[in-house]
């Protein structure tokens, strides 16, 4: 709901419109649930696929993650 509809890392809006109508965002845990994170929605952000892909794989991605955390 706080996303509304807008990837919180890129600013776009969601790829597509899901079968209910709400818009595809993947929920991200800025502090790994692996790592002790918590399940919380002030830990979790609203992010498009591509932007999911590239915190969790690109070179620089615990940078975009940090940028997250003050969301």
């Amino acid at each position: 709901m706080r996303a509304r509809g807008k990837c919180e890392s890129c600013g776009e809006r969601a790829p597509f419109v899901k079968k209910d109508g709400t818009p595809y965002l993947e929920p991200h845990h800025v502090n790994r649930l692996s790592d002790g994170g918590l399940d919380h929605p002030c830990y979790v952000v609203a992010v498009c696929p591509t932007c999911h892909r590239e915190i969790h794989y690109r070179m620089d991605g615990a940078i975009r993650n940090d940028l997250l955390k003050n969301i």
